[in-house]
């Protein structure tokens, strides 16, 4: 996953427009979409869950949308970070501390990273001022995405 560009936000937004704006011409003149009177039950309801589709794509982007704005506009702060992979899954987890041996800050859920990242590593970490969760994680001239926020430890 590839947050840096948000191109492919950018293309779901628009694909998922383009469908409500075809379910609003379709539910109020059914005649352009080739239906000879109103539409069917069943063209009704699909039209209907086209006309949803920018707000679904709003509830689905929202946490990437968020992630991109706290890294746009958010100072980093200065943490370190070490990196552990779960136990029983694959799922990868990244523990902030102020310092070397200090207790853990913040435990979060991220994304996993392209290369490995081993022991303790100095991180810039762009912290979402409303919920004061971290959101991204810049350790060794990469970024780390967090999963839904994190846990303060």
């Amino acid at each position: 996953m590839n947050l840096n560009s948000p191109a492919y936000l950018i293309a779901a937004g628009l694909v998922s427009l383009a469908a409500a704006i075809f379910a609003a011409v379709g539910l109020t003149e059914p005649t352009l979409l080739g239906w000879p009177g109103p539409a069917p039950l069943w063209g009704r309801i699909g039209l209907v869950l086209l006309l949803c589709a920018p707000i679904a794509w709003l509830l689905v982007a929202r946490g990437q949308l968020r992630s991109l704005w706290v890294l746009r506009n958010e100072p980093p702060i200065d943490m370190y970070v070490e990196l552990e992979r779960g136990e029983h899954s694959n799922a990868f987890y990244a523990s902030l501390r102020a310092a070397p041996g200090d207790a853990v800050l913040h435990r979060v859920a991220v994304y996993p990273p392209s290369g490995s990242i081993e022991g303790s590593q100095p991180a810039k970490v762009y912290m979402d001022i409303e919920s004061g969760k971290p959101m991204v994680i810049e350790v060794d001239g990469r970024r780390l995405w967090t999963i839904g926020g994190g846990t303060h430890g």
